[in-house]
């Protein structure tokens, strides 16, 4: 089986691959009943994300050419021969369903489509349906996303879970509803809601006025112009993709990252390339070297508590990616969702300070980190963050700090998508942001997310069996654990479930989603004793694998 992919062609790769495949079948080069190659095997061939090959075998499979069984493999199917439908051939195809093959308009492939019929009685044979050939239908947009990642992630998450370190969001009973309840009264009696005052695109100029001077004070100059209130930090990462990613256009990314990133890049049709990750975050030693080789269009990072490995980005590799971002002309897109969430230098705990191969690894940091937006006024970093994770999920409101000329080209894209952020959530989010108020709330959250953290990581110090090794963070939401060898993250997954624990396993984020070594636990939803009995949970489970 020879197989050849254009990585300069237009045409998305597992177009291509599907096409070589088809046109080896159909030719008699694949013979009917020949096992096609595992999907790991053949995208590790091809040197190509396992995306591609899924997607190009799903497409066979919906043109009806191969079909799969569960630990058998995959297979080229014997030729469909289309049934006639004339009034002798009835009494011969009172099956359901039959296969019929139709042309594809526009295209030189044939699609097999399901042609469902239904026979009440001999003497009444229902109309034939014939159902969408989606996988055609669909747009090459859509069919790039890996929706296999996102039902992962929806299973983990989903269930009657008593314990749940899965879902990035925070405990239900930290969102203030005091605070939130006396705000939003304030801000929906004020005269200047009056009447509900539409918003700029850019958002409300006085609550952009306080987000850059909020920003000021983490060390980031900038003023109203700088600003844009975005309907949740993840719209900034859609919009950052529309204005700057070509087809095929490099993205650099930690090697394990927060995964609607990795889907909003592909949907681009961006080359999505890993750059390792230690305790101290990105490898920026080799940034040079991914920098000369690809010549990234962008780089995606989430330097402060990142998600999902906890890690913070020291001062100097700060300094080190963005003379690198310069001497290469690629803009940084800079995700700090978890700023806010520093847990301080102040604690005497062994557990956080220990190294200790078989128990945790702590990245200890001086002092709260300084943005990389804060490190740089030319332009070449383009700053995120949201209330999301500080108030509540349900306040889809972010912001994005970037040069003029990119808040102009991302406003005039934002007509296409939802003209501005809710007045209303503005109008809370500029009351939050008066005379100090959040402020006391996320000094409050920080001290209630220290107990968590250090619960967790004793807890892992206790439960964890040898072999499992994790990074206590100095912020944010998350530990990362690595198993020990031989122990796979979705089994550990499948048995903690039925017990009532959840959690994320570690191929979710990862870029080539090969990483079945890693889990991630999210320290900040579960209660503090529910902490201690999850993690026990979680490593009986591990030391029985």
């Amino acid at each position: 089986m020879q197989l050849q992919l254009n990585r300069r062609s237009s045409v998305p790769m597992y177009r291509q691959l599907a096409t070589q495949l088809r046109e080896q079948i159909i030719s008699g080069e694949l013979a009917e009943g020949y096992r096609l190659p595992p999907e790991r095997e053949l995208a590790a061939r091809l040197e190509v994300n396992r995306t591609t090959v899924l997607q190009a075998y799903q497409q066979l499979k919906d043109e009806g050419l191969i079909a799969s069984k569960v630990g058998k493999g995959t297979f080229v199917l014997p030729q469909a021969i289309a049934p006639t439908l004339s009034a002798s051939s009835e009494q011969a195809s009172l099956t359901s369903p039959i296969s019929a093959a139709i042309p594809n308009i526009g295209s030189s492939a044939h699609t097999q489509v399901q042609v469902m019929r239904r026979v009440s009685s001999l003497d009444h044979v229902e109309p034939i349906v014939v159902r969408p050939p989606w996988s055609v239908l669909f747009s090459d947009y859509s069919n790039r996303f890996t929706y296999h990642d996102i039902a992962s992630a929806e299973r983990a998450q989903r269930g009657d879970t008593v314990i749940d370190f899965a879902t990035g969001s925070p405990n239900p009973d930290d969102i203030p509803d005091d605070l939130l309840r006396s705000v939003s009264i304030e801000a929906f009696a004020s005269h200047e809601f009056d009447g509900q005052p539409e918003s700029p695109i850019e958002g409300f100029e006085e609550l952009r006025a306080l987000l850059a001077e909020h920003m000021r004070a983490r060390g980031v100059q900038c003023d109203v112009h700088n600003v844009m209130v975005l309907s949740g930090s993840e719209q900034g990462i859609d919009l950052c993709v529309r204005a700057f990613v070509n087809p095929g256009d490099c993205v650099l990314v930690e090697q394990s990252t927060f995964f609607p990133a990795l889907q909003a890049f592909r949907s681009a049709d961006a080359r999505i390339i890993g750059v390792p990750v230690d305790e101290h975050g990105m490898r920026t030693d080799l940034l040079d070297g991914y920098c000369a080789r690809y010549h990234p269009k962008l780089i995606y990072t989430i330097p402060t508590f990142q998600n999902p490995t906890g890690t913070t980005m020291p001062a100097a590799r700060r300094r080190e990616l963005i003379d690198v971002a310069r001497r290469y002309q690629c803009l940084i897109i800079e995700d700090d969702a978890y700023g806010e969430l520093w847990y301080g230098k102040d604690s005497d705990s062994s557990t956080r300070r220990k190294t200790d191969v078989d128990t945790g690894v702590s990245a200890r940091q001086e002092s709260r980190p300084v943005p990389l937006k804060g490190m740089e006024n030319a332009g070449y970093v383009m700053y995120l963050s949201t209330f999301s994770k500080t108030v509540t999920s349900g306040l889809r409101t972010g912001w994005i700090v970037a040069d003029p000329h990119v808040i102009d080209r991302l406003a005039a894209l934002r007509r296409m998508v939802d003209q501005h952020t809710s007045t209303s959530s503005q109008r809370i989010c500029l009351e939050l942001l008066k005379e100090g108020r959040i402020s006391e709330h996320v000094r409050k959250l920080t001290a209630a997310y220290r107990e968590r953290r250090d619960t967790a990581a004793e807890a892992l110090k206790r439960f964890a069996p040898v072999g499992t090794h994790w990074i206590v963070p100095e912020g944010g939401y998350y530990i990362w654990v690595a198993l020990p060898e031989g122990v796979r993250s979705l089994d550990v997954l499948d048995v903690c479930r039925a017990k009532g624990v959840t959690f994320m396993p570690g191929g979710v984020f990862d870029v080539d989603e090969m990483d079945d070594s890693h889990i991630r636990l999210n320290f900040v939803r579960p209660a503090v004793n529910d902490i201690r009995q999850g993690i026990r949970i979680i490593g009986e489970t591990v030391a029985l694998l």
